[in-house]
């Protein structure tokens, strides 16, 4: 009887303690900014990251896109999200949350995740510092128009176009060249990046001109099928 009064107030502990943990990671899954979109399919599961203009048109008229095509979608407003400063490892932790809970809930298998601009920069340090439960059902890396450098926060001179992040923190071409899974670069053929000169190409970096300049001119539909093609 001790015994199974014994194993009976364990079971209720760990329940407990589940619960608790449960209820916290719901509580910091809400706290971000996220637009999320769900839609029934075998697809794999996308994260999108937006520019530092937050969730604009360009953004939203993206996801919607790819939803349309039946990728159900998670994406963080990275204007709010780093507007405070962050590191690649605080985000990556936030990623981490992100991704579990919403594998589950959707019952997904795998996951790509995309980034346009600030959130290319930001997204290209999210693979290597994720547990290697999660690393090893990410299927691909999308960058749409990435650059030089990131200082993880959210600058005005970026907003208004002034001034370079090519001399920020965290260098961008390193992460990209140590990645094990396939990395699409995605520039438009008038922006003249000189990101893209730079970028050495190898079995997994692929890099890709669309026409258009740095918001590919708004072409939404073109700009959605480069991206499903790297997923």
């Amino acid at each position: 009887m001790k015994i199974t009064t014994i194993l009976s107030s364990c079971f209720l502990i760990l329940t407990c303690s589940l619960m608790n943990v449960n209820a916290q990671s719901a509580k910091e899954l809400s706290e971000l900014p996220l637009h999320v979109h769900h839609v029934r399919s075998g697809k794999p599961m996308l994260v999108f990251l937006t520019g530092d203009g937050g969730w604009n048109k360009f953004s939203e008229s993206t996801v919607k896109e790819l939803v349309k095509n039946g990728y159900a979608t998670i994406a963080l407003d990275t204007r709010k999200y780093f507007w405070n400063q962050k590191t690649p490892d605080q985000f990556a932790k936030d990623m981490q949350l992100i991704l579990s809970s919403y594998l589950k809930t959707w019952n997904k298998e795998s996951f790509s995740m995309i980034g346009y601009s600030f959130g290319a920069d930001v997204a290209a340090f999210v693979p290597s510092r994720l547990p290697d439960q999660l690393a090893e059902k990410q299927n691909s890396l999308v960058l749409l128009s990435p650059g030089f450098s990131t200082g993880y926060v959210v600058k005005l001179k970026n907003l208004l176009n002034f001034g370079s992040t090519d001399k920020e923190k965290y260098k961008v071409n390193p992460e990209l060249q140590k990645s094990v899974i396939p990395v699409w670069c995605i520039f438009g053929k008038d922006e003249e990046s000189e990101f893209y000169k730079a970028i050495k190409a190898t079995d997994k970096i692929h890099k890709v001109i669309i026409p258009g300049s740095h918001r590919f001119d708004d072409d939404i539909p073109q700009v959605t099928r480069a991206i499903i093609k790297g997923l």
